[in-house]
């Protein structure tokens, strides 16, 4: 749009709604901010040019955490997701550092800016994934967490690279039907869908 006087000329169609592109068009007419010059409006651009960046480089990074996540944990990241298991694996190390931790320590690893401001701590990274109310919460989050062991030592010591048991506990742990679980999961076939250049870039890491 540019400047306000502009806002009158411009079609909003594509992004927003009759009713509130007529009252974007009124609030620019009526409003008394001071003008921008032409200096400032480019720098607006390129600023948003950069937000608009960020945000894609954001969404391919989870794109690729997630393919990644899905062929090195499968069964922990269908327990608690892409995003909390790759933390827990950060926190641990490595995921055959996270395999030789009982469920307690495993309940107990938390950020490191909590570790910072806290001397002592009660629940960890494993309490964000919890969706109890909030008197069952502990004691959700300790059977989440042992859950989580045996989810682990599957990935590392199991046969076959599939989510089937991620998804019965995560099933069993929050009540879900596991049906709608697999219809939602990707298939081994899909998960291995990532180029090689990806995985030499992640082994990087």
């Amino acid at each position: 749009m540019g400047n306000r006087i502009n806002a009158a000329k411009l079609d909003f169609s594509e992004i927003l709604a009759n009713k509130f592109e007529a009252k974007l068009k009124e609030a620019a007419l009526i409003s008394k901010g001071i003008e921008v010059s032409d200096l400032e409006l480019i720098r607006i651009r390129k600023l948003c040019d950069q937000v608009i960046l960020l945000a894609e480089n954001r969404a391919q990074l989870y794109d690729n955490l997630k393919s990644r996540m899905n062929n090195v944990a499968p069964n922990l990241t269908a327990l608690v997701g892409e995003l909390v298991g790759a933390r827990l694996i950060y926190r641990g190390g490595s995921l055959m550092n996270l395999v030789k931790l009982p469920a307690y320590d495993i309940q107990n690893l938390f950020p490191p800016l909590l570790k910072k401001t806290h001397d002592t701590h009660k629940h960890g990274l494993i309490y964000r994934v919890s969706q109890a109310a909030p008197k069952l919460k502990k004691k959700m989050m300790r059977s989440l967490a042992t859950k989580t062991a045996l989810a682990i030592r599957c990935d590392v010591f199991g046969d076959g690279k599939n989510n089937t048991m991620g998804i019965q506990s995560r099933a069993k742990t929050y009540d879900i039907d596991a049906d709608s679980l697999l219809a939602q999961t990707p298939t081994k076939s899909e998960t291995e869908a990532v180029d090689d250049q990806l995985v030499e870039e992640m082994d990087m890491i």
